[in-house]
C-alpha cells in the first residue's frame, strides 16, 4: 500500500510542478529552445535584440518583396537567437515571459506559412512587430 501511495504522490508532485511551470507563461517556451553547446555561447540580449530589430526594420521600410520568404525566415531565425539569449539572461523567465509568448506566435505563424507567404505574412510580421515594440519598451543592458 505504501508503494502505491508513494507512486501516486510522485505523480501528483510531478503534475503540480509541470502545471506550475507552464502557468508561468514562459518556462514552457524557454524549455523549447535547445541548449547551446558549451562552445557556442549565445549573444547578449541587447546584441540579439539589435540584430532582430535591424532585420525587421529593413523589411518594414523596404516593404516586403513579392517573395519575402527569405526575409521572413531571417526574422524567425533572429527571434530564435533572441530566445536563446533570453534563456541565459539573469533577468529570468518571468521577466521575459511576454517576449517568449510573442516568439512562440512568430514560430507558429511561420509553421502555418508554407512556401509562398504572400497572403499570410501578417501571421509572422504582426507578432514580430509586437515583439520589437516590447523590446523597445523593456530595454536591456
Amino acid at each position: 500500500m505504501t508503494k502505491g501511495w508513494g507512486a501516486a504522490a510522485s505523480l501528483l508532485v510531478l503534475g503540480a510542478v509541470t502545471f506550475g511551470m507552464t502557468g508561468c507563461g514562459g518556462a514552457e517556451a524557454a524549455a523549447k529552445a535547445p541548449a547551446a553547446s558549451p562552445s557556442e555561447k549565445p549573444p547578449s540580449v541587447s546584441a540579439a535584440g539589435k540584430a532582430y530589430a535591424d532585420d525587421l526594420n529593413k523589411l518594414a521600410w523596404g516593404g516586403c518583396p513579392d517573395d519575402c520568404d527569405p526575409d521572413l525566415n531571417e526574422i524567425v531565425a533572429n527571434a530564435r537567437t533572441l530566445r536563446k539569449a533570453m534563456n541565459t539572461d539573469p533577468a529570468g523567465a518571468t521577466f521575459w515571459s511576454p517576449a517568449y509568448r510573442l516568439i512562440d506566435r512568430i514560430e507558429e505563424g511561420r509553421a502555418k506559412v508554407q512556401g509562398d507567404a504572400r497572403w499570410n505574412r501578417a501571421l509572422i510580421l504582426g507578432p514580430a512587430h509586437e515583439l520589437n515594440d516590447w523590446l523597445s519598451q523593456h530595454p536591456t543592458q
